[in-house]
């Protein structure tokens, strides 16, 4: 059986559940096949790694967007060229390793006017940011947004596509070290998520923000739904606050923060004209994806508009896949990481 070098999860819990060695390869079949060159880092591996993200049968291979040049095609119908850029993404991972072999559909033609390193920037994260803000938060033209994270590899799309509509104010958190960083990306005003938050979005923005972009769920997640002002929006794309360390999540975690966040009262959103909602972006793929391709077609045609810059936080290769990852959990990250599989 083929096989090639992998990033592959043993075990669920901590960084000593990854090893990068040889994994089997799919038969070709009906698939394409994708010489990788770099996969990007994203907190829903940590949640994988964990074991929180979805049941999976160990073991695997982790990662969920790469980005590579097709080198084979199997029996499959597809318009995909041998030679052609392509990003690949998969929720239920496979990723990092030196090539894939993956459906035709899961495979998205890089215009040449995105570098190959630039790609692997592009999918995970201003999608997440085009959706949630665009389509879920319909943003709207003089509105104020308030961005969890913003110096992360969604955030940081997320203040690129806020600014590209006129008149509108981002507030983003971040840790301190970072706020001159995100301030030069466009956000107009920088807080701290820490123990005088609270006190401090308040001051910052009295009458509350139109728009709210959050990765915490608990009791954060319920604070900022009475930040809303009426008819505000707040969109709940993950819970990166439960990645505290690298051990793995226990069910009590899990619960701790879900029991804090399951009470959304139907009389609070009528009362106080509020709307609460949430993404994910793998399983809107599965159950649109032609959505999806045409939200990438727009994000790409910003880029060649020069609206959109992908920041490249650092580059690390495949058997440095712990300290990758390590960025993310510790918040030191200020952009997107990728892993090099050249």
């Amino acid at each position: 059986m083929e096989s090639n070098k992998a990033v592959v999860v043993r075990k669920f819990g901590s960084y000593d559940a990854l090893k990068v060695e040889q994994f089997r390869l799919p038969p070709l079949g009906d698939k394409v096949e994708v010489k990788v060159e770099y996969g990007g880092v994203n907190f829903a591996d940590l949640y994988t790694r964990q074991g929180l993200m979805h049941n999976k049968e160990l073991p695997f291979v982790l990662g969920m967007e790469c980005v590579g040049t097709v080198s084979a095609i199997g029996e499959a119908r597809t318009d995909l060229k041998v030679g052609q850029r392509v990003i690949c993404y998969d929720y239920h991972c496979g990723m990092y390793r030196e090539a894939v072999r993956v459906s035709p559909d899961k495979c998205y033609p890089l215009p040449d006017h995105i570098s190959t390193e630039e790609g692997a920037g592009v999918f995970v994260n201003y999608l997440t940011a085009y959706f949630s803000l665009i389509e879920l938060g319909n943003l709207k033209k003089d509105e104020t947004v308030l961005i969890l994270s913003c110096g992360g590899g969604v955030g940081w799309a997320a203040t690129q596509l806020a600014k590209n509509i006129q008149g509108v104010t981002v507030v983003g958190t971040t840790g301190a070290e970072k706020h001159a960083e995100v301030q030069s990306n466009g956000v107009d005003v920088t807080l701290t998520l820490d123990d005088s938050f609270e006190g401090e979005v308040v001051k910052a923005c009295p009458n509350g923000f139109d728009v709210i972009l959050t990765n915490h769920a608990g009791a954060i997640y319920n604070f900022l739904q009475t930040r809303l002002k009426p008819l505000g929006r707040v969109v709940l794309i993950g819970a990166n606050n439960m990645i505290q360390n690298d051990h793995k999540l226990s069910l009590f975690t899990f619960f701790k923060s879900w029991m804090a966040t399951k009470n959304v009262r139907l009389i609070d959103l009528i009362v106080n004209n509020r709307v609460v909602t949430g993404l994910h972006l793998g399983t809107l793929i599965e159950k649109d994806c032609q959505k999806v391709r045409h939200a990438l077609e727009k994000i790409f045609k910003m880029f060649e508009e020069g609206k959109l810059k992908v920041k490249i936080h650092s580059v690390h290769p495949m058997e440095n896949v712990v300290e990758a990852s390590r960025l993310l959990a510790e918040r030191k990250n200020v952009g997107k990481v990728l892993i090099c599989m050249k």
